[in-house]
């Protein structure tokens, strides 16, 4: 999951690439006790972060060691939705987990400025103009069920991990689920939360909230996660099956 996320606000790192038989690594040298690894979302490309001073060599033995994961997350990354051109329409829309075919229709003369999603009758109908202004009544439509959710989930979460409740956001993201500013105290999450179950977007939630407790993807970030949802790794692979598909 550490590929999803971005924050704000840590300490200043340095940025360098080494060679490796599994492909180029893009290494961030920081103030953190431990090595971490993720794959970049959008190509499956090796990211590392590690302690300042760490040795090349024991980079790359750390990437060795973990081939057998590395070769799974890559797999689950191809088997992923295929991204959207940008005037091109989903045939199937997941909406809170849910997934339903897609019929678009186009208005008629002395309707141009009119268009309407319904999501009823288990499919989704768009009334629009063209796909162009399809996907815009998508998005509107998705960004509405989204902070539906948002309004009840972050309060909640934010009460249990005994937190103020922070500003949330939505926006698009092209390769990650969430962000944190840690210093304005805010959080941004993606716009395609809405197609996820509400169990996913929970991890997101609390993954972002965590955050604002401890900075870093370290021992005690991931003990608050556990301690505030247990449950969240069971979730952790729904991210990468629903990907991010540019909605």
């Amino acid at each position: 999951m550490r590929h999803l996320f971005t924050r704000r606000g840590g300490s200043p790192a340095s940025r360098e690439h080494l060679d490796h038989p599994l492909g180029e690594i893009r290494v961030q040298r920081k103030r953190i006790r431990h090595l971490y690894l993720r794959l970049d979302p959008a190509d499956g490309s090796l990211r590392v972060s590690a302690p300042a001073g760490t040795a090349d060599h024991v980079i790359r033995r750390f990437v060795a060691s973990r081939e057998d994961w590395i070769a799974r997350q890559r797999t689950r990354l191809a088997d992923r939705p295929a991204r959207l051109g940008e005037n091109a329409l989903p045939g199937t829309l997941h909406l809170l987990g849910q997934t339903y075919p897609v019929r678009f229709s186009c208005l008629g003369p002395g309707r141009a400025g009119r268009g309407r999603v319904e999501v009823r009758d288990a499919e989704c109908r768009v009334s629009a103009r063209d796909p162009l202004h399809a996907r815009e009544l998508m998005r509107r439509h998705c960004r509405a069920r989204l902070q539906g959710v948002l309004e009840q989930r972050v309060p909640h979460w934010a009460e249990r991990m005994a937190l103020a409740c922070p500003e949330t956001r939505i926006r698009r993201m092209k390769t990650r689920w969430g962000s944190c500013n840690i210093r304005a105290g805010r959080i941004w999450l993606n716009l395609e939360l809405a197609r996820l179950p509400i169990e996913a977007i929970d991890l997101v939630v609390v993954h972002e909230l965590a955050h604002l407790i401890e900075r870093g993807h370290n021992r005690r970030f991931y003990s608050v996660m556990d301690a505030a949802y247990p449950e969240w790794r069971h979730w952790e692979s729904a991210l990468t099956a629903y990907g991010i598909i540019g909605l």
